[in-house]
């Protein structure tokens, strides 16, 4: 059989300025080969070419995806009524930090900021806005934001922020933030864990791994590519693996390959560690650790993204693809708890419930009602509104993310997003 020649349409998929980084950090090891969690830190954050680093990031329809503050500033509108609570059931502080972590393009924060300023003005008073993000070029684009809008507020790269001791009495809250942050990819092979790793296709391949379960290793029968990507098997790089199931008493289905998110649960219990009192919002991709290690999930959750598409290869093109997963929303509440304790109030969390639910009880259905009421002066306009809401709802799509709510020092029963339909409407049927 004739060889094939070399794939230079491929070439492009690998030919991104990060990847010389990638290949680099690869090279460097004794083992020829890094972990995923390592890849995703180069390919999502590094500071040059990282894909959050990067100056001309979009956001919504311009950019890879569409995060709910981007659908529509109801989105934000809705959580503010929810901080407002949370400032209320902390006693109406004069002082009353409100940080987002992993900001984004600013957009959930001015809509929040906003709806306080018209809404409840001696809340808007007392909050103290803080953004965090990981990347300078995130925070210098959400200052302007802001301040477009006509808001101030503290920007702080998230490290820096929880290295310092102030601590913090009010809302955390965050949208899609613990998906992005690296991830380790395991297999359960009968009572073992083992790991991928990344390496080079021809090169990195120790004896006896097995083959890698995506795209991006070469093509057969065409000539040697030392710059291609592939993942490769091996013992774990950790024992945290380990550990991280043996917490859990479970392990995922034999045969089948998982996320654990050790960077994500860590961010977690720093962030809980900071909170005097108050409360932490997660919205994110996520579910309980019964569910995301089901036997019958047998792919992971993980996934690339680029142009609002699904990339059937998250090796390819790093620095230019957004990759994310659904998080371990079980670890999150634990790593929380773990940061207090019964003596200074601890942390209580509920479980978690969806964005759809938890939009509709903080008020969606009324708002609609309200906007109904000028459809006939501007339809357009109203029937844009309607199609957020049902894209922000749509059980298939965002209201399928999950909202998971934590509280220290302060009650979290009976928390507005946290009811059910019935409760919140009684024998009105809303109709988000």
């Amino acid at each position: 059989m004739t060889a094939l020649p070399p794939d230079d349409f491929a070439l492009a998929a690998r030919s991104t300025p990060l990847a010389r980084f990638v290949l680099d950090a690869i090279d460097a090891t004794e083992a020829r080969r890094i972990t995923f969690a390592e890849f995703m830190a180069l390919a999502l954050g590094h500071p040059e070419h990282g894909y959050y680093s990067r100056a001309d990031l979009a956001w919504g329809a311009r950019g890879d995806y569409e995060t709910s503050p981007e659908v529509h500033p109801i989105f934000g509108y809705l959580w503010a009524r929810q901080v407002l609570e949370c400032w209320e059931r902390l006693g109406s502080p004069a002082r009353f930090d409100l940080v987002e972590v992993g900001a984004g393009s600013g957009a959930f924060s001015v809509a929040m900021l906003t709806w306080l300023r018209a809404r409840a003005p001696e809340c808007f008073a007392a909050v103290r806005p803080v953004l965090l993000d990981g990347h300078p070029h995130r925070l210098a684009a959400q200052r302007a934001t802001l301040e477009a809008a006509g808001f101030t507020a503290e920007h702080a790269l998230l490290d820096d922020s929880l290295a310092r001791p102030e601590r913090v009495t009010g809302v955390v809250i965050s949208n899609e933030f613990f998906d992005a942050l690296p991830v380790h990819l395991v297999t359960r092979r009968g009572d073992d864990l083992r790991e991928w790793y990344v390496a080079r296709a021809v090169l990195g391949s120790p004896p006896g791994s097995a083959p890698s379960p995506l795209a991006g290793e070469g093509r057969a029968g065409g000539p040697p590519d030392l710059d291609a990507l592939t993942l490769v098997e091996d013992t774990p790089s950790t024992p945290a693996l380990a550990e991280h199931f043996a917490r859990l008493g479970m392990l995922p289905g034999d045969g089948a390959r998982a996320e654990v998110g050790l960077a994500s649960i860590e961010a977690m219990h720093r962030i809980a560690a900071k909170i005097e009192r108050g409360y932490v919002l997660t919205i994110d991709y996520g579910y309980e650790a019964r569910d995301l290690y089901a036997s019958w999930r047998r792919e992971g959750t993980l996934m690339a993204f680029r142009a609002h598409s699904p990339v059937p290869d998250p090796l390819s093109e790093p620095g230019r693809t957004d990759l994310t997963y659904h998080v371990d929303l079980t670890s999150l509440a634990a790593a929380a708890l773990d940061a207090g304790s019964d003596s200074d109030g601890g942390w209580h969390a509920a479980p978690p419930t969806s964005q759809a639910e938890a939009l509709t009880v903080l008020g969606l259905p009324d708002a609609l009602r309200a906007a109904e009421s000028r459809a006939a002066e501007d339809a357009l306009r109203f029937l844009g509104d309607r199609r957020a809401a049902d894209t922000l709802t749509d059980p298939t799509g965002l209201g399928r993310i999950r909202v998971l709510a934590l509280a220290r020092g302060v009650d979290l029963d009976g928390l507005a997003c946290l009811r059910t339909v019935g409760e919140a409407y009684g024998e009105r049927a809303p109709r988000a």
